[in-house]
């Protein structure tokens, strides 16, 4: 496989997960508000449901995985790693459940997404995983004012006092995110992207049930909360983080957040769908500036 097949591919792969997670913001609000679930039973739903998918994707490639791979020959540095990211991920999607349960999906989805980029690029130059350019600068401010131009309400910098809750939950969310972004980026090459994804789900699995036992579990009311709370644990977690994680591991850091940037953009679509709230000029503005950031970013070399 060549270098631009292998890069079109992973990003292919973050793209997905950006439209799998965009379809399930939609999802979550809807199964918190009417399936009658709390955020962390919410979370403990997707974590629990997506990983008997993963763990069979696990066991049927563990064969022709090499033995450096396996658990039980990575070095503790290594196994931090993925315990890390996986606690990571389990705490970055409670806090934006959290953050919607206060504010709504709109604000605490623009503030996890938009504030990753500029968090993650900063790591990464600060940490050298990646030099800072022009490219690079002009890529990140694309995307952040297409995303602002799609998802932030006209009113939102109007905010009553009883908002600071919700937005420290959603800021949360983004520095949690971008630890899952830059772990997956430092992800070992010997560790299979399925096993990774695997073992720090099962992390997140187990955080989660600790979390939301304390907090008191809740059950989809209905045979569509049901549903929806399956797509969230099979679509948007199973799924997605796998090719998420698969595609993180072939671009930087920064490339890899920006491009998860398209779940806003889905997320508009889907409402336009469903709730019946088309797209207005400026968030066909923002859809452009969004891609035009993605094209840079894949024009890096």
């Amino acid at each position: 496989m060549n270098t631009r097949t292998s890069a079109a591919l992973a990003w292919g792969g973050v793209l997905l997960a950006g439209v799998l997670w965009g379809v399930g913001a939609l999802v979550a609000q809807s199964v918190m508000e009417d399936g009658g679930m709390s955020p962390f039973s919410l979370s403990l739903a997707r974590f629990a449901l997506g990983l008997p998918l993963l763990w069979w994707w696990h066991w049927q490639q563990s064969a022709r995985a090499p033995a450096a791979g396996r658990w039980r020959h990575l070095p503790w540095r290594e196994r931090m790693l993925i315990v890390g990211t996986g606690l990571a991920m389990a705490m970055n999607v409670s806090c934006w459940f959290m953050g919607v349960s206060y504010i709504g999906a709109a604000l605490p989805t623009v503030i996890s997404i938009c504030c990753a980029p500029v968090m993650v690029a900063l790591l990464s130059v600060l940490r050298g995983y990646e030099r800072a350019s022009g490219r690079l600068l002009a890529a990140l401010l694309l995307a952040l004012a297409g995303v602002a131009l799609i998802v932030v309400p006209t009113q939102a910098l109007a905010l009553p006092l009883d908002y600071v809750a919700g937005l420290l939950w959603s800021f949360a969310s983004a520095a949690l995110y971008s630890l899952v972004v830059l772990g997956n980026a430092r992800m070992p090459a010997h560790v299979p992207a399925v096993s990774a994804s695997a073992w720090g789900m099962a992390v997140a699995a187990l955080l989660m049930l600790v979390l939301a036992s304390a907090q008191g579990l809740s059950w989809p009311q209905g045979s569509t909360a049901w549903l929806q709370v399956a797509y969230t644990g099979v679509a948007t977690t199973s799924i997605a983080y796998l090719a998420f994680a698969w595609g993180a591991r072939r671009l930087s850091p920064t490339a890899t957040v920006v491009g998860t940037l398209i779940e806003p953009l889905v997320a508009a679509l889907a409402a336009a769908w469903w709730l019946a709230e088309p797209l207005t000029a400026r968030q066909g503005v923002g859809a452009l500036l969004l891609g035009a950031a993605m094209l840079l970013l894949a024009r890096r070399r």
